[in-house]
Order: C-alpha cells, then structure tokens, then sequence
C-alpha cells in the first residue's frame, strides 16, 4: 500500500505541474514551494524549540489560530512554524507575534520529508483536522517526535476502506484530540487508545474573534437601511439558489461571498454589483460582492440570515461563524461530515436543502422558527477544546 501512496503522491506532484501552465491556483502552489529548501535551511537552522503546526489551508488555519495564540502564551520560549499546503492560507496569513515562520509544506515524498524533519527538526507537531501524510508522519516517528492531531474526525464507513494502511499511519502519531465520540470509538476499533474527545477549536477561535468585535465599516454603511442575507463561500453549484432568490427578492440587500475569489468576474456577470474594495457609501446598488479573503468571519453579525456553500459540491464550508452571530443558516444536502450541522438542524439553529423550493420553504420557516437561544447555547457549550488541549500538553 505504501507504495501505491508514493506513486499517487508523484503523479499529483506531476499533474499540479501540468495544471499550473493555465491554472493561477496551482501556478502558486508550484511558484511558493520552488527553493523552499534553501529558504528553510537559510531561516530555520540552527533554532531550537521549535514547534511545528500544520494546516491544509486558510480555513484550517481559522480553525487552530486561537490554539496557536495559547500555545504560544503557556510556552513562550516555543518558536511556532506554520506550513500549508493549499495558496489560500500561505498567501493570507502573515507572521504575527505568535508565528515565526510560514512556509509551504513540501510535497509528501520520502525524499522530501526526510529532508524537511532533517532541516527543521521540531520538537512537536500539530496536524489540524484531516491532515495525513504518510511519510511525514513516518520520519517524525523515526526521530520519536511526538505529533498531535486536532480536531479530527473520522467515519467509520470511510475509514473502512484502507484500515489496514490507515491503522500504520495513525499507530505513528502521540496523540488524538477528536471532535465527538463516534471518532473515538472508531479509533479505539482499531486499537488505537491514545484519544481523547476535546471538540472543535474552531468554537473558540470564532467566539474570541467576537469578543473583540471588530468593525467592518463598509459592511456596516451597506447593512443600516435594509435586511441583509448574505451567500457566503459559494460556488457555481450554489448558483441555482441565490441566483433566482436575488433577483425575486428586491426588498433585501444581499452579500454574496465566493469560496474562490476567481468566481468574482462571473457573478458580476450574473448581477448588477458593487466590489467591497470599491465600496462607495453613495451607491444605491443592492449587492455586495466580496472580493477580499479574510473578512467574511466579521461580516456575519451584520445579516440576518446565512446561506452557506459547499453543500451542492464536495461539503459545506464554516457554519459555525454565522452560527456563532446568532444566524439562522442554510446549506446543501452534502453536510453528512459536519457534526455541528446535524446538531443546529435539531435545535431548529439551521436546515439543509435539496433544491430552491425547499430553500425558499426553510428561508421563510427559519425566520418564524429559529431559536436563537438554543444556538447561543449551544455554541457556548461546544467551546472549550484549546483549553483541554493545552491542559493535557502541560501535564
């Protein structure tokens, strides 16, 4: 099985290649990692204590930045490395005083891991949610340096299918902070006792980001006279939804957030917009296009209802931001992978749909029926996963 991993591993490192001769995205994922060696070698060597935090992309990195801000509190002659693998979060997160250095993470062969550990030599690791790299993971059990998984959850059905191979490389890690008990109890199923149910640190990022209520004033100036419904990370599979509801619904003013910012041209082909970097207070339009990545976790409190995308495609993006301000919220059918999804449907917090009837139908029931108590609740008690997590690392 290794070896299959390592042949799908060169030939994604050879099809992002050819991808990236017309694809901005994969030009940068290519571009970003080019001499990435020497740069390490040139920064990194010869400092001690480092500790090294992994995330796919800037959504993940949303997920963990409250536990990296007290990580660094509680062990501050730690020096944190941040890596990503995707351009979203290389090219919009910057050092602060918490990260050090930030850097791509190199494609996960043998030669490139051993190399990497070799270079940096942590004396942690922290991979975020569903971050699995064999040989990574391989070398840093070489070395015997302890790596953390956080956040994670794992299907049973999914899991299923490479248990043999999956069971190798989870065996190497020191521990695993899960989100709920069925993550659990399908590690346990495999013999794996080095687990803990801690929940989702994306809880306590977002509710630290309220805490310091940062304004948006152009999103403010937008919002004053009108009901705002924003349709945040959306793809053109969502288009059948927001499309129709926008231009039958003038009475609202409407944000529209794409997940990629490269869907921008199209959706101003679809409506008449006004660019959030060219927002002028003057403007009688009645749509916000977002053209900036970063900001959409502080434009929620300003709306009073969230269709979130994803959900029409491979999964749903971040509900808990708009949850957390207290929106009622709309997805897709696929959200089967959220736990937080499934538990705001029950408590009449959310509502996933098949089509745009059932859209307008949970639109117009969730504003009658959504229970803004049980949220705020709920939210409230699934916070606290940093704090578990940091307790268990000073003992």
């Amino acid at each position: 099985m290794l070896s299959i991993y390592n042949i799908i591993i060169k030939f994604f490192g050879f099809a992002i290649k050819i991808h990236s001769l017309y694809s901005q995205k994969s030009h940068q994922w290519i571009h970003g990692r080019k001499d990435i060696f020497f740069r390490l070698e040139k920064e990194i060597t010869n400092n001690k204590n480092i500790v090294w935090f992994h995330c796919a992309s800037h959504g993940e990195y949303e997920q963990v930045n409250q536990l990296i801000s007290e990580y660094k509190n509680n062990f501050p002659k730690d020096k944190i490395l941040l890596t990503f693998f995707s351009p979203s979060g290389f090219n919009n997160v910057k050092k602060n005083n918490c990260i050090d250095w930030i850097f791509y993470l190199p494609l996960d062969t043998q030669k490139n891991a051993k190399k990497f550990i070799k270079l940096v030599m942590p004396k942690k690791v922290f991979f975020v949610k569903s971050e699995f790299w064999y040989n990574y993971m391989n070398q840093l059990s070489l070395y015997k340096i302890p790596l953390y998984h956080i956040s994670c959850v794992f299907d049973r059905d999914k899991f299923s299918i490479f248990s043999s191979f999956s069971t190798e490389i989870l065996s190497k890690s020191k521990h695993f902070f899960v989100q709920d008990k069925n993550s659990l109890e399908v590690l346990n199923s495999i013999n794996i006792k080095n687990s803990s149910i801690t929940g989702d640190t994306r809880f306590d990022s977002i509710l630290e980001n309220i805490k310091n209520k940062k304004e948006d004033q152009r999103i403010l100036e937008f919002c004053l006279d009108k009901t705002t419904i924003i349709f945040a990370s959306v793809w053109p599979e969502d288009e059948h939804i927001f499309k129709k509801f926008i231009k039958e619904n003038s009475q609202y003013k409407f944000i529209i957030a794409p997940h990629e910012l490269n869907y921008c041209k199209n959706i101003s082909k679809l409506f008449d917009v006004e660019l959030y970097s060219e927002f002028d207070t003057l403007s009688e339009k009645n749509i916000l296009l977002i053209n900036k990545i970063g900001i959409l976790k502080n434009i929620y409190k300003y709306c009073s209802l969230a269709y979130i995308g994803g959900g029409f495609g491979k999964g749903i993006h971040n509900i808990i931001e708009a949850s957390a301000n207290l929106n009622p919220v709309i997805f897709g059918p696929n959200h089967s992978q959220f736990i937080e999804a499934k538990d705001l449907i029950k408590i009449n917090g959310a509502a996933s749909v098949n089509n745009y009837k059932e859209f307008l139908s949970q639109f117009n029931k969730l504003n009658s029926s959504f229970n803004k108590k049980a949220v705020s609740d709920y939210i409230k008690d699934k916070s606290g996963a940093t704090d578990k997590i940091i307790q268990h690392l000073k003992v």
